[in-house]
Order: C-alpha cells, then structure tokens, then sequence
C-alpha cells in the first residue's frame, strides 16, 4: 500500500478532556488519502487507554521510548508518518471537516510553496468563539523573503492550521531543534515558521478551517512564570534562527534590524504585567538583550514610575481596533 497524501500528526500528553474531539476531527475530514498518527508521550491521565479502543484503519498510535520534550515528540510523530503532506493537530484543537480537502488542493496546485495555512477560530474550553484570526485582504501567495519579512516580525501562523510538504520540512530541520543550547517552549511554531518559509513561498487561504483552543487560565502568577521564558526566547531566536537566515540572505538585515526594534518594545510593553514580582528584573534584562534604545529605556522606566495600568489601557485600546475592524469584515 502507497504512501497516503496527508498524515495528520497529533502529539498528546496528558489532555484526556480534549483528546476526542481532536481525533474525532481528523478523522472525520472529507478526504479519503489521509492517515492519522497520534503519539502518545507517556500518558498518565487515562488518554492511553482512550486511544487503546480506537479502530480504525486510518488510525495509528506510536509511542516514543521515554516521555520526552513537547518539540520531540512533534518530531516523532512526524518521523512515523508516510504522508506527502504533513500538518500537525495538538490534541486540545480541532480541524473543521473540509480542511484536508481543501489545504491539500491549495498546496497541490501551488508549485514552489513550502507551505500553506488558513484562517483560525480561537475558543475558549468549553467551545465558545473568542475572536477569529485571518488577514484583511484575502487569500495569496507571499515569496520566502516576503513571507520571512513578515516572519521577523512575530507575525505566525496559526500552528494547527499549517499544512507542509513533507520535503520542505524534512530541509528546513523538523521542529524539535535545540536553539542556543535548549529546545523553545513558547515558540518553536515561530521557529519553525521561519525555517519553513526559508526553503520556498508561503501560501494562505483566507478561509476558517481549525478551531484552535485557548483554555487554561491566564493569571500574574502564570505570567510571572512564562514571561522570563517568552522574552529570552525571542532574543534567542534572533541570535539563532533569524541570524542563520540573514547570513544566507544579507539582504534582509534592515529588516532583522526593524523586527529587532518592534519586538523588543512590544515586550517592554507587556512585561509590566509582572512589574513588582521576582521575574520583572529578568524580563527587563531579557528585553535590552533584545534590543536596546532610549526608548524602549523609557518605557521601562514607566513600569518603576507605577504607569503600568495606564501603559496597559493603551496598548489594549490599540490592538484592539484591528481586532474589532476583523470582526466588522467577517461578520458570518
């Protein structure tokens, strides 16, 4: 029996409330020429045994050696796929029916492109819309340098909504790359977003084809954990990733430059959610690594002057104009 034309790769751990809907959806796709891989990274919430009573011929579950990195057992379920295509489900989210259909055929009829994804439904854990997520201006194909550009930047794809030839992500390394010594945790979707739109042009299909899930709880304390964590890890893959890319594209320097500039201000907004705890001071040397300027130095000194609420009112008021114009658009 041949290769099919698209594995739907699901990584798991320990999501036994989300694991069956996630299934259920790839499974249930309206094209016949898939697989469905799920690896199972040592379980111990009674998801093994959920996916134990499943049959289907479609349907295989794998198992890494030891539990190991989430970026590794990404890998894994890739390496045990045979697919042309290759898209990843995490096992908390959810693809609309027609994604398969109609991702593969995009990318079957785009040559060149290393890549495709679509628009996104974020919903919170009990499956209620939060907001959507797709660009103004309709679907198109960017080059690899328009794409990177973009990339530089912070702007990502929705991960669940990615859809690779299998080649491409063979070449651009797989996800589970040690960056700078240690694997990213916050953000080897952006890593390997970059690396993906390196080896050829990325295409996007401005329709809604996965459901992607916001559902664990936002808190100071979380915050406080992650953000050291987020920020370092921008500084890491600029020094790593976006440094290799460069240096194979000079001509893309002004805009690593740029990108440098936006994110690190970007973060010396934000990290004054932590302002006053333990972490803050590692934030703020996190963000000067990033980049340094007098006026991200401004902006930080706002946190020590207690302007954080008001620094935070603003910002909110200003990403959400395009938010609330995206759902003026989109209105279904």
């Amino acid at each position: 029996m041949g290769a099919p034309k698209l594995s739907i790769c699901i990584p798991t751990y320990n999501q036994i409330q989300f694991i069956d809907k996630a299934v259920t959806s790839a499974l249930n796709q309206q094209f016949d020429d898939l697989e469905v891989v799920v690896s199972d990274n040592h379980c111990t919430d009674g998801t093994s045994e959920y996916l134990r009573d499943l049959h289907d011929r479609r349907l295989r579950v794998v198992q890494p050696a030891e539990h190991v990195e989430v970026a590794v057992n990404h890998n894994f379920c890739a390496e045990q796929s045979r697919g042309r295509y290759l898209t990843f489900l995490a096992s908390d989210n959810v693809l609309v029916p027609t994604y398969a259909a109609r991702m593969t055929d995009r990318l079957t009829h785009e040559p060149g492109a290393a890549f495709a994804y679509c628009a996104a439904e974020f919903i919170d854990g009990q499956d209620r819309r939060i907001r959507l997520e797709r660009h103004v201006g309709g679907s198109r194909r960017r080059s690899g340098d328009d794409a990177l550009v973009r990339f530089f930047r912070g702007s990502r794809c929705t991960f669940d909504g990615l859809l690779m030839r299998r080649e491409c992500y063979e070449a651009s390394g797989g996800l589970g790359i040690p960056r700078g010594g240690s694997f990213f945790k916050e953000l080897p979707d952006w890593d390997l977003d970059l690396r993906l739109a390196a080896t050829g042009d990325v295409v996007y299909l401005d329709e809604v084809l996965v459901q992607f899930r916001f559902w664990s709880a936002e808190n100071r304390e979380q915050n406080a954990r992650r953000l050291p964590r987020y920020v370092e890890e921008i500084g890491r893959m600029f020094d790593t990733t976006v440094a290799e890319i460069v240096a194979s594209r000079p001509h893309l320097r002004e805009a690593e430059v740029k990108a440098r500039k936006l994110l690190a201000l970007d973060a010396a907004f934000g990290i004054g959610e932590v302002y006053g705890l333990e972490s803050y001071s590692e934030c703020e040397r996190n963000v000067q690594r990033i980049y340094d300027s007098p006026r991200i130095r401004a902006v930080l000194a706002l946190h020590h002057m207690r302007l954080t609420p008001l620094i935070a009112y603003m910002r909110a008021l200003k990403l959400s104009l395009p938010a609330h114009v995206k759902e003026v658009l989109y209105q279904r």
